[in-house]
């Protein structure tokens, strides 16, 4: 399966970032785990890699995404991601029908990877609250499952990271 992951990080350059990204996550996973970069974005448009690895998700996947054709391919991907963060539209909905997912598994019948599929999607409900809660405090850019590249989400390494300005590295992760 592949899984579209977001790094922010700050770089000099669009394949710094790449390298950067790259080093950063090169003890994550294994053979049968692969990543590979795809899409660089940067903050101001002006050093952007459609897609640096011939990752799946170069910069042009977004330009199939209804309502986010305008401005930067980093300003683009920062409003695809915060609209899969408002996803389900009701969490209390979400999450009465885990529950009811959770009150119709039978552990007589049922198998543990059933039971693992209602955690996983709790836990990402949980994520997503979390994210919700931060853009509300006035977080700019969530992060939604950091550290976990097999998710969709978005990991952010400013903070580890120096250079002139943001990026966004299109992270394609196989698993």
């Amino acid at each position: 399966m592949h899984n579209l992951h977001f790094i922010l990080i700050k770089a000099d350059s669009a394949l710094e970032a790449a390298s950067e990204a790259e080093t950063a996550i090169l003890d994550w996973g294994d053979e049968n785990n692969w990543r590979r970069a795809g899409g660089i974005a940067s903050e101001d448009g002006i050093d952007d890699i459609e897609n640096h690895d011939n990752g799946r998700w170069s910069l042009s996947y977004l330009d199939a995404k209804e309502g986010i054709k305008e401005g930067t391919y980093f300003s683009r991907a920062v409003a695809y991601l915060l609209r899969q963060i408002a996803e389900p539209a009701n969490l209390r909905l979400a999450l009465d029908e885990l529950g009811d997912r959770l009150r119709a598994f039978n552990p007589d019948h049922g198998t543990s990877y059933e039971l693992w599929e209602i955690g996983h999607d709790l836990k990402h409900l949980s994520e997503l609250m979390e994210c919700r809660k931060g853009l509300e405090r006035g977080t700019e850019i969530p992060e939604l499952c950091e550290w976990q590249f097999d998710q969709f989400g978005l990991t952010d390494m400013t903070g580890r990271s120096e250079g002139a300005r943001r990026y966004l590295v299109f992270l394609d992760m196989h698993s």
